[in-house]
């Protein structure tokens, strides 16, 4: 709490994409598995279709580790291929109206701006997904910046925070929400507080603050104004 305590109110939130503001897990499922299957269809392989579970525990990993799990593993090597299927399949989705935020995301997201709070994204993803949630899910219009896996610069979660804090003219007071491990280490990395949104798929005991979605708990826990 005392690491929190000194860099409240902030100045800048890093918040990472997927199970953080964005509720992958309304499509990312039957979307994996008709890709898979499509997949292994061109292929002539046989393959395992995974169960709901099974496809959200990779959520928020990075590259072969959203991929790979799916292939046996004689084809593991081939997890690029898999993604070049599921990946046009994924944008379409973001991409066709529907929105995939969690409730409350987006006043959120505005909120900490009309207050004069730094908004950053911070997410595992390469340069056409992060595209998708730029425009397909708005996500560049409530956001100051936009950090992934291409962006120059760029090699981990850890540089994104970097790079976010960099954008922002060095701001002291910095903070990193996030539902995974990745993002719990890359704010561990750089001596950041990290907020932990709660969820089934890990658990991340030594969370500056655990967070269960609601905008105004978020915001509170941050020292910031609330939400009318």
């Amino acid at each position: 709490m005392s690491l929190l305590r000194r860099h409240l109110p902030p100045d800048l939130v890093v918040f990472d994409v997927d199970g953080t503001l964005h509720d992958t897990f309304r499509w990312w499922a039957p979307i994996i598995r008709a890709g898979l299957q499509r997949f292994a269809a061109q292929n002539g392989l046989d393959v395992r279709m995974p169960t709901d579970t099974e496809a959200e525990a990779v959520v928020g990993m990075k590259d072969a580790g959203v991929w790979a799990p799916f292939l046996p593993d004689a084809h593991k090597h081939r997890w690029l291929e898999l993604r070049a299927v599921v990946l046009p399949m994924e944008v379409e989705e973001v991409s066709r109206g529907v929105d995939y935020l969690f409730p409350g995301m987006r006043p959120l997201l505005l909120h900490l701006r009309q207050i004069g709070v730094k908004v950053a994204l911070a997410s595992n993803c390469r340069r056409t997904y992060m595209g998708a949630m730029q425009n397909g899910q708005g996500l560049a219009a409530l956001t100051d910046w936009q950090f992934c896996l291409d962006s120059p610069g760029v090699q981990t979660k850890t540089d994104m925070l970097t790079s976010a804090q960099a954008a922002a003219g060095g701001a002291a007071r910095v903070v990193m929400v996030g539902d995974r491990e990745p993002d719990h280490e890359a704010a561990r990395a750089l001596g950041w507080p990290f907020v932990w949104r709660r969820n089934g798929r890990c658990a991340i005991d030594d969370a500056e603050l655990i967070w269960n979605g609601d905008p105004n708990e978020l915001l509170s826990g941050l020292g910031l104004a609330a939400m009318a």
